[in-house]
């Protein structure tokens, strides 16, 4: 069994990964805006987490690779903005590629910590379910997101430019939102496996994977 300590470390730097991920501030330089809180601190922070959480979660070992490729792609992308150039106008079809393989990072990092929170949760509880409700609503808004994004090159008049960034700012304070709602569900993940630190996970594997079918 994995040490209560280093799951505890792994879920908080976990959260704060999807802080770095979903909440942004900007610096006007070189004719664009560089991210203070770049999407691949996020990524290296879950790269961390995975590594204390994968002994008890063995599937999280699968994606490791992943997440350190996103973290060297959106690194890259924030060096190239320092020098006033956008990674979409160099390698477009690239970042479809990396857009899709981000959501189906979080979509089983996030299914991962659901079965980890039927594995540590109260008999009553149903934070493993929350957690599969804040992960879909994440994944689908993001999914929106991007979408609407994606089409504004495609649009000819004002108006329909006005409506279409009234629509993504909508998406992004929702998906804002969920990601605090994800922050909170590691964070009370979190406190269950503090609260079980004496007592270990009262559910089998097979158990687990029964709860959440």
């Amino acid at each position: 069994m994995t040490e209560p300590n280093q799951l505890y470390t792994g879920l908080s730097r976990a959260a704060w990964g999807y802080f770095l991920m979903h909440v942004d501030f900007y610096l006007d330089f070189n004719g664009g805006k560089i991210s203070l809180l770049p999407t691949f601190m996020g990524f290296l922070l879950l790269q961390s987490a995975i590594s204390r959480l994968s002994s008890e979660r063995r599937d999280l070992i699968l994606l490791r690779p992943l997440c350190g490729l996103l973290a060297v792609w959106y690194f890259g992308e924030w060096l190239l903005l320092w020098t006033g150039r956008e990674i979409n106008g160099i390698v477009p079809f690239a970042v479809l590629i990396v857009t899709v393989a981000g959501l189906y990072f979080h979509f089983q990092f996030l299914t991962d910590m659901a079965a980890l929170a039927a594995n540590y949760q109260p008999a009553e509880g149903n934070l493993d379910r929350r957690i599969l409700r804040h992960r879909t609503g994440l994944l689908v808004l993001s999914t929106a997101a991007d979408l609407l994004s994606g089409i504004r090159p495609l649009i000819r008049t004002e108006s329909q430019m006005e409506l279409l960034t009234g629509g993504v700012f909508l998406l992004v304070v929702l998906l804002l939102i969920m990601a605090v709602l994800v922050m909170a569900d590691l964070f009370r993940l979190r406190s269950c496996i503090g609260e079980r630190e004496d007592m270990g996970p009262h559910l089998s594997e097979t158990e687990v994977k029964n709860k959440l079918q």
